[in-house]
């Protein structure tokens, strides 16, 4: 764990295990921590790196507007630093955002794509709850209160009403490393601007999007647009679970990662 300079912005990284090379890109406010059930799991096959998106977690937060192209060129400047020649690339919710737009950028740069719980152009539904949470952020007495009416969108009732949320809120409550409402809410503007639906037939990596059934904030009728626009792309609608499959089921959503890189190797 450490941090480097990439595309002038200090960023946060973890590296794990030993194989083809795994790129795991978090959504919005997410540390790389996220992914910790993936590493655990796949770390005796993949070499696996996590990182910290600016303004997030122990990476800097540079000043200005943010752009899903910023967040793609960080993430091309940290492979090109860590020496990661063409990972498989996964990215969720604005993370599938970023990876689309890098993927766009530097098509020889990667092996596979998947993108969870994500989207290629936004409709009224998506980009009024993107300004609700960026309310929310601006507007609630404690990170409590945030997490919870963000959290809501995100993840199913089986995780709320077995407690597993309680524990996952009072983590990020506890956590040194809390992101700041600016930060927050200028990550979300750049997600008010995402749109490639018109590029993303260029993608010609092999592709896997993903999404859960029960996801409210980003529902299968996004991922299925992503899916009919990229040649050749597979879609998996996972069952029972939210925004995050890869948190809620992380043994079902680890088999389906490993298989489809299996299929492209």
């Amino acid at each position: 764990m450490a941090t480097i300079a990439a595309n002038g912005v200090e960023l946060w990284f973890e590296q794990e295990g030993e194989g083809d090379d795994v790129l795991f890109i978090s959504g919005l406010a997410d540390e790389g921590a996220c992914w910790v059930d993936q590493v655990a799991a796949l770390k005796d096959r993949y070499r696996l790196t996590t990182f910290d998106n600016r303004g997030v977690g122990r990476s800097a937060t540079p000043d200005g507007p943010f752009r899903i192209a910023d967040f793609a060129a960080d993430t091309a400047a940290l492979m090109d630093t860590l020496e990661l020649e063409r990972p498989h690339v996964v990215g969720s919710s604005m993370g599938g955002a970023v990876a689309q737009e890098l993927a766009l950028a530097h098509p020889d740069r990667i092996a596979s794509l998947v993108l969870n719980g994500t989207w290629c152009r936004a409709d009224r539904f998506l980009l009024e709850v993107l300004r609700n949470w960026m309310w929310s952020a601006e507007k609630s007495d404690s990170i409590r209160d945030f997490l919870v009416c963000v959290n809501l969108w995100c993840f199913s009732p089986r995780i709320w009403n077995d407690g597993t949320m309680d524990g996952w809120i009072a983590a990020a409550e506890a956590s040194p490393h809390a992101q700041s409402v600016d930060a927050f809410c200028r990550s979300a503007q750049a997600l008010l601007e995402h749109d490639t639906a018109d590029r993303i037939g260029a993608i010609s990596a092999p592709t896997l999007v993903t999404v859960g059934e029960l996801d409210l904030c980003l529902p299968a009728r996004f991922s299925q647009a992503i899916a009919e626009r990229i040649p050749n792309a597979r879609l998996k609608v996972i069952p029972a679970v939210g925004h995050q499959p890869f948190q809620e089921v992380p043994h079902d959503y680890n088999r389906l990662l490993d298989e489809f890189w299996q299929s492209v190797r």
